[in-house]
């Protein structure tokens, strides 16, 4: 195999939260997803059982919070996510964009992927 590229501007995009948009590309071991989030915007609290993410903040802030520990992840900040622990977000203020990555890949982060959602409901309660 010789590899693959794409250039993420080419991508599709989808808002998958108020606010918060995704363009995801996947290989066969780890996948990694462009977000940007327009202020205002929630992730609620959520964990990812199946893998591990690390996240670049490329532009803007965020407020992020993992294991119940909050901090402002400001551009250029990186940031590791263990399986299983919870973490959660929100917008600072405009507009802020980070790299995510899984290992292993998150094929359900794909357009067209036909098996349920990824992303924690918007409010409690709601799917």
């Amino acid at each position: 195999m010789s590899g693959y590229w794409a250039s993420l501007s080419e991508l599709p995009e989808r808002e998958v939260l108020p606010g918060n948009f995704r363009t995801a590309v996947s290989g066969r071991e780890m996948s990694i997803n462009q977000i940007r989030w327009v202020h205002p915007t929630v992730l609620p609290e959520h964990t990812h059982p199946d893998a591990e993410q690390a996240m670049v903040l490329t532009a803007g802030r965020i407020s992020f919070t993992v294991a119940g520990h909050e901090t402002t992840l400001r551009t250029g900040d990186v940031v590791i996510i263990p399986r299983g622990v919870p973490h959660s977000g929100r917008s600072v203020e405009g507009e802020a964009t980070f790299i995510e990555i899984f290992a292993p890949a998150r094929v359900e982060n794909l357009l067209g992927f036909l098996a349920g959602p990824t992303m924690p409901s918007p409010a409690p309660g709601k799917d």
